[in-house]
């Protein structure tokens, strides 16, 4: 059961923004963009995701502290016995939403929870989506040249999700009710090669950015 609720995630994400139009501002003082480089952004403002999160979760259970250092849980919630890493990230030029963690960290752990927050790139609409008890066995192995990162396994990864921000969507049932709805109109071999392919291809996702108000 999620220990995060949709309106905790509500309170830490408005706290983001103020936080995150501040910055804005004082990178625009001294003629520099933040939103030039959002890889650059989401760094800046990971900290801020740690801080405001565990503000927020103070209000309801004892014991919290972010702390953020290599090596220590991001959020620490003593009252009920809980360790909570939280990633910032934003849709690639692509469109593609990746989620990484730190192998060597995850597989010392043994399980870990995430706090993975996509965010646009104005940093207006969101999406929160908290995971409980991830293993190594969610991601992908490491490969060279990832310095240590891997990527989780979508398929795997959101069976664990409880989605508290935004939406996201199975396209491989939204794909498979559409091809049933052209079966009606005659069936063909292309129809029945793609109804083969949604049904065993590992579940894809798209996921919906929610508008939040500053």
């Amino acid at each position: 059961m999620s220990y995060l609720t949709s309106d905790m995630a509500q309170e830490a994400i408005t706290k983001m923004q103020s936080f995150h139009d501040d910055v804005v501002g004082l990178y625009k003082q001294h003629e520099m963009d933040l939103l030039d480089n959002l890889g650059r952004r989401n760094i800046v403002m990971s900290q801020a995701q740690e801080k405001f999160f565990a503000q927020v979760l103070s209000g309801y259970y004892e014991g919290v502290h972010e702390d953020g250092r290599t090596g220590q849980p991001d959020i620490v919630i003593g009252g009920i016995d809980k360790e909570l890493e939280c990633k910032l990230t934003s849709r690639h030029k692509a469109g593609a939403i990746s989620f990484h963690t730190d192998y060597q960290t995850l597989a010392k752990k043994g399980s870990l929870d995430y706090l993975y927050v996509i965010a646009s790139e104005d940093f207006s609409s969101f999406s929160v989506l908290h995971f409980v008890g991830l293993t190594v066995d969610d991601f992908r192995p490491m490969s060279n040249g990832a310095r240590g990162k891997v990527a989780m396994y979508k398929h795997k990864g959101m069976k664990k999700c409880r989605i508290l921000m935004g939406d996201v969507i199975d396209l491989n049932e939204v794909n498979l009710k559409k091809l049933n709805n052209r079966l009606k109109k005659g069936r063909t071999k292309q129809i029945d090669k793609s109804i083969s392919y949604w049904k065993t291809t590992p579940t894809k996702y798209r996921f919906c950015l929610e508008e939040v108000s500053s």
